[in-house]
């Protein structure tokens, strides 16, 4: 692989290694992201390569790019069980006095334990740091619950073959936090599967755990039945309140509020949402995510609608992620139908995007439903035949912040397929220096080589902003 031999290489010297996560971060990010473990620790890079930790320490960390390069080491030596490079990269933070989020905080409590009593000791408080993430920093339970399965993988390396005993009271303190719902994040299946890994050592424990990890993270390749061409849902009984009026955004979760309050277990369905990351399956999902999680994504889109100029026309909207449609349905809401000329939805859950095709059939005469993954995407899916004027608008609303998708991929995608005036609308919460960086690598990566205008930026951290949310806004332009 082209890349892993190039980055080898620029390790090996600072200025090399400057330059290289300057111009190629997304396929860093992507590799540590989206990387299996197998992967992973077949190639190891510099965890054992001493000399390069040098050019490592001597990197300008006043550079976003290289504090976000600081930070996926660090996530990366964790997943490694590796102690010492943990506490190396851990002390450059230190150091320089950057950030430290909550999820290293916890992490660092299990990487510098020396035995089995400081694990179990310590256990608490690595509980509650976790929940604290899920709660302020997080967009999910999977980065905080795969900490604590990382916690128990290191349990593991380090006693199963020797020390099964004290192994036994570490499952024993995990199992009791699952069936007590002691914590939040904690309730997913994926926990239980853990727990019922067999932990002799026999067994092979460890490999297994992280093989559960891969497929929970949905790490390599996943193949997913995907449905081709135009889906739209029809002959329920929510398609036809829908398709027998002309609800706008407010009206729709107005409408889903109420069949909200209808539901039962509303706990549980709320849970299965993995705080707006999975993709949804279920009818009751759908509602619940629609009028639970609705709000805040509303708040965002409003104020990011806002960087864009009031006179557009002749627009081809793309609506990314688009679960049930919001984006699309408030942009159209915002310039009015009659500017639509087309609506592309692309989302990988199949009642998702049936849903959002519902939500806007009322709106334009060309609608696209592509049933993809991004990873999944080609040429053809992005490619519309456009005329003298008319403009392209790319909505991004909690997407590009997200790991499940090749970042650097996706740009060259857009790259290779956006041709005239093109708007690119990006929203996020605030999570971290490394989330953000992945939203301005990717309006820094787009924009070159190409006339372009920066619209608007605003990072709003929790407590600064509407309520307790928080909010990452990049709106801008590139012409060609």
């Amino acid at each position: 692989m082209a890349f892993l031999e190039d980055f080898k290489i620029a390790l090996l010297s600072k200025t090399q290694l400057e330059s290289f996560i300057d111009e190629r971060l997304d396929e860093i990010y992507d590799y540590y992201s989206l990387s299996n473990y197998e992967v992973i620790i077949e190639d190891k890079l510099f965890f054992r390569t001493l000399p390069t930790y040098h050019s490592i320490s001597e990197l300008n960390f006043t550079k976003p790019k290289n504090e976000t390069f600081l930070n996926l080491l660090l996530a990366t030596a964790v997943r490694l069980n590796e102690p010492f490079s943990f506490g190396y990269f851990s002390g450059i933070l230190t150091r320089e006095n950057l950030e430290k989020s909550k999820i290293i905080e916890a992490s660092t409590i299990f990487m510098n334990c020396r035995n089995a009593t400081e694990l179990i000791n310590s256990y608490n408080e690595l509980l509650n740091l976790l929940e604290e993430s899920f709660l302020t920093q997080s967009d999910g339970q999977k980065e905080p619950l795969t900490i604590l399965l990382n916690y128990y993988a290191t349990a593991i390396v380090h006693f199963s073959e020797f020390n099964g005993g004290r192994l036994a009271e570490i499952r024993s303190l995990l199992v009791e936090s699952f069936e007590n719902k002691t914590k939040t994040f904690l309730q997913d299946s994926v926990f239980e599967e853990a727990l019922d890994l067999s932990i002799n050592f026999e067994d092979d424990p460890y490999n297994k755990l992280q093989v559960l990890v891969d497929t929970y993270l949905e790490r390599g390749e996943v193949l997913a039945p995907f449905i081709q061409g135009y889906i739209l849902e029809t002959g329920t009984a929510y398609s036809d309140v829908i398709g027998a009026n002309n609800y706008d955004m407010s009206e729709i979760w107005g409408l889903n509020r109420e069949l909200y309050n209808n539901l039962l277990h509303t706990d549980s369905i709320f849970r299965s949402l993995g705080r707006g990351t999975a993709v949804l399956t279920t009818e009751d999902q759908l509602i619940t995510y629609m009028s639970q999680l609705g709000k805040m994504h509303f708040a965002k889109l409003r104020d990011a609608f806002e960087g864009l100029p009031n006179d557009l026309e002749k627009i081809h909207l793309f609506d990314w992620g688009c679960g049930q449609a919001p984006a699309a349905k408030m942009f159209i809401d915002r310039f009015s139908r009659e500017k639509i000329k087309s609506v592309t939805l692309i989302e990988p859950s199949q009642a998702a995007l049936k849903r959002a095709a519902l939500h806007v059939s009322k709106d334009t005469q060309i609608i696209r439903t592509i049933n993809k993954d991004f990873d999944s995407l080609i040429d053809e899916d992005v490619v519309l035949k456009k005329n003298f004027g008319d403009i392209t608008v790319h909505i991004f609303s909690n997407v590009i912040d997200m790991d499940f998708f090749q970042l650097h991929r996706l740009i060259e995608l857009l790259k290779r397929n956006s041709t005239g005036l093109t708007y690119y609308v990006l929203v996020s919460p605030l999570i971290s220096i490394a989330k953000t960086q992945r939203l301005d690598t990717f309006v820094e990566e787009i924009s070159d080589d190409v006339t372009n205008e920066l619209l608007l930026v605003e990072n709003k951290s929790s407590g600064t902003w509407d309520r307790n949310w928080s909010k990452i806004i990049r709106v801008f332009k590139t012409e060609q």
